[in-house]
């Protein structure tokens, strides 16, 4: 019996082998795709929109002529189109390879189209099990097409590392709010946060900002010259009612915006020096703890309390300024804490009043002061968020930028 028991075993394992080695498909290769990297979408007609993909191409040599470094080329199709799909699947007609959306990295609408309404394109995407949900999102002041057409990387060799990174610039200045696919579709359905996206432009028809706006990013993509290959700017954010584009947030903003929320990691605050008129100072700033926000449904009006916490780090240094000085220090903490609260409450209003778009997420903390989640709903927060009052305390810790604390 043993025998006989080997016998079929042994048949079984090879009948399994054979059937491991056979296929009805013939492999496919990654050189059998063409990897879209950027996703543009603009407004063409009332029935129809342009799609434009940008596809990574493998180049050649790079500048310098060695061959251990290849850079990134890419090309770009555009199509109108009735549905996103239904333009993948032309372009899919005219390119030689299969369009693959697994490296997409960056999706980009046009701000023409945002104010519209963009959740029956969001809804399309999300459903596509090709398309990676981290794909960051930005709104663009220029048509989607003529942005991804201008991005001209100044540092990176490959294009999709360049959008990965100009993705990450908010860890070390505080001027643009990130916002993945898949973020802002769940803030798109909830009911305590309104969706937001980073904000971008190209500089050709820029204008230069006035001194005074200049300080801490106080403008949007577009708004500033500077001398560079690449045109491309990322400064400010926008903020959305549902699916519709509702307003525009300047770098200084989003400065405010990220300590409220807890994602401020590091950044230049320009302030008004408190020891000579019509002058400034440079403090490095980080979040020492995190924001505590909370609302109060007592009165008539609902009002929020928000309270920030900073670490600020001298970085200038004159025959005026002396961070070993108690005297001297508290003048800088005071003026680093009406600067801070003045700016943070313009934009709260800012989000309440003029856009009535609950984009910080007080929601979050409100719908504690209710029973049920009917009772909840019909509240209806995002609604009447344009009523709500705010309360804002800011406490900074100075210190001295480095291990001299005076000149």
């Amino acid at each position: 019996m043993k025998y006989i028991a080997k016998k079929i075993l042994s048949l079984v394992m090879l009948i399994l082998l054979a059937l491991s080695l056979s296929s009805c498909t013939a492999p496919i290769g990654i050189e059998e795709f063409a990897y879209v990297i950027a996703i543009g979408l603009d407004t063409a007609t009332d029935d129809t929109i342009l799609l434009t993909l940008q596809f990574a191409t493998s180049g050649g040599e790079n500048s310098s002529g060695s061959s251990s470094m290849q850079s990134t080329q890419t090309n770009i199709s555009s199509v109108k189109c009735s549905t996103i799909d239904s333009g993948i699947a032309l372009i899919n007609s005219h390119v030689s390879k299969k369009i693959n959306l697994s490296h997409c990295k960056e999706i980009i609408i046009s701000e023409e189209l945002a104010k519209k309404g963009i959740e029956i394109y969001l809804d399309t995407l999300i459903n596509n099990p090709n398309l990676t949900t981290d794909a960051e999102m930005l709104i663009s002041k220029c048509s989607a097409k003529e942005y991804i057409e201008n991005v001209n990387p100044v540092f990176e060799v490959l294009l999709p590392q360049y959008y990965t990174d100009i993705n990450n610039i908010s860890d070390y200045a505080a001027f643009s709010s990130n916002m993945n696919l898949a973020t802002f579709y769940t803030l798109l359905k909830d009911s305590y946060f309104q969706p937001y996206a980073n904000l971008g432009n190209i500089s050709k028809n820029s204008k230069s900002a006035n001194i005074q706006d200049s300080i801490n990013a106080n403008f949007t993509a577009g708004d500033y010259e500077i001398d560079d290959k690449n045109p491309i700017q990322n400064i400010g954010f926008v903020a959305f009612n549902n699916d519709k584009l509702v307003g525009e947030f300047t770098g200084l903003d989003s400065l405010c915006f990220l300590s409220i929320i807890n994602e401020l990691e590091e950044s230049t605050l320009t302030i008004p020096s408190p020891f000579e008129e019509n002058s400034y100072m440079d403090l490095c700033i980080t979040s020492c703890k995190k924001s505590k926000c909370s609302v109060d449904l007592n009165g008539t009006t609902p009002t929020i309390h928000v309270n920030v916490f900073f670490t600020g780090f001298g970085q200038s240094m004159d025959d005026n300024t002396s961070y070993s000085d108690e005297e001297s220090t508290k003048k800088i903490k005071k003026a680093a804490e009406d600067y801070m609260r003045e700016n943070m409450e313009n934009f709260l209003y800012k989000t309440s009043s003029e856009f009535n778009s609950d984009i910080c997420g007080f929601g979050r903390f409100a719908v504690k002061h209710y029973l049920t989640m009917e009772d909840w709903q019909n509240a209806n927060w995002l609604d009447n968020y344009k009523n709500c009052k705010f309360d804002v305390n800011v406490s900074f810790n100075i210190k001295a930028g480095n291990i001299f604390s005076e000149t």
